[in-house]
This record gives structure tokens, C-alpha cells and sequence, in this order.
């Protein structure tokens, strides 16, 4: 139940987690280019892109989810915080909202974010954070889920610090 579900920090690479499901930081076209999008391309290999390209367009605010090719993940959930609409405090919580969302109705029980919009979107890292845990508290307060354990990932060790810092603000 969601009273046990697990928000913890870690530092590295996302692309590298060994769970269900990765998010991407995506655009609202799905298509996946630099940051963590291109980084998802480059190691799942080609078949995400063609899952995209089948979801896509979808609604700033939203999410897709695929397969996730050649990575260690079995989904990428692809929320889309930005694109033909900059990033915001809404398309943040609407994005991660439904990944979270997405990811009970595929029986997901571990599943790791970045921060969203903290890339080229051009949010504040610790700004973006917040609004996130903020999101996925209250999802995990009012919703009925499977989800056992949410990462969020800082590529570096002082984002990863920065991330941490904001879960125990929140």
C-alpha cells in the first residue's frame, strides 16, 4: 500500500537502474534528443523511439509509457514536462502525477525519475524537486498502489545532495 511505498535518492546514472521502470525527462513530442532523453536513446537502442513516435504528441503535463529496448528497465514512462509549453510548477505535477498513474496501471513496483525540467528546461534543481516529491507524496496519499519504491536520481553527486536535501524538506 502506499503507506509503505519507499522515496529514496540516488546518484548516478538512471539509465543504469535495475527495476521496472525509468521516467524520461521528455518533451511533449516524445522525441527523444539530448539530457536523459538521448542517454535513454543512445542504450535502449532504436525501439523506443518507434513506441514514441506511435504515442506522440501528447499534452505538456502528461505521460506515454513504452518498452525500454536494451536497458536493464522493462518501461520507460516518458513524462512530458515541457515542449509546446515551457516547463512549469503544473506540467511538473501533471507529468509526474501520471507517470506515477501509468505506472500502477502496468503493475509497476519500482520506478526511478529524474528531476524534471531541471535540464534544458532551465528549472532550479532544487525548485523542481520540491514540486516532484510534493507530487508523488500526494499521489502516493490518495491513490490505491502497487508502487513499493520510488527513486529520484542526481546525475552528480552534489544534485544527488541537492535531491536529498529537498526530500527532507518536504
Amino acid at each position: 500500500m502506499a503507506s509503505q511505498t519507499k522515496i529514496r535518492v540516488e546518484k548516478g546514472d538512471i539509465t543504469e537502474f535495475q527495476g521496472d521502470a525509468i521516467v524520461n525527462a521528455a518533451n511533449n513530442h516524445l522525441l527523444l534528443g539530448t539530457g536523459v532523453a538521448g542517454a535513454i536513446a543512445r542504450k535502449g537502442g532504436p525501439s523506443i523511439q518507434r513506441e514514441c513516435d506511435e504515442h506522440g504528441p501528447i499534452r505538456v503535463g502528461e505521460a506515454a509509457i513504452t518498452g525500454a529496448g536494451e536497458l536493464a528497465a522493462h518501461y520507460v514512462i516518458h513524462a512530458a514536462a515541457m515542449g509546446d509549453e515551457p516547463a512549469s510548477r503544473a506540467s511538473i505535477e501533471g507529468s509526474t502525477r501520471h507517470s506515477l498513474q501509468l505506472a500502477d496501471q502496468a503493475g509497476i513496483k519500482t520506478i526511478a525519475f529524474p528531476i524534471l525540467a531541471s535540464g534544458v528546461a532551465g528549472f532550479a534543481l532544487d525548485e523542481a524537486a520540491k514540486i516532484m516529491i510534493a507530487a508523488i507524496r500526494g499521489y502516493l496519499a490518495e491513490a490505491e498502489t502497487e508502487i513499493d519504491e520510488v527513486v529520484l536520481y542526481g546525475y552528480s553527486e552534489a544534485d544527488a545532495g541537492t535531491v536529498r536535501w529537498a526530500l527532507e524538506q518536504e
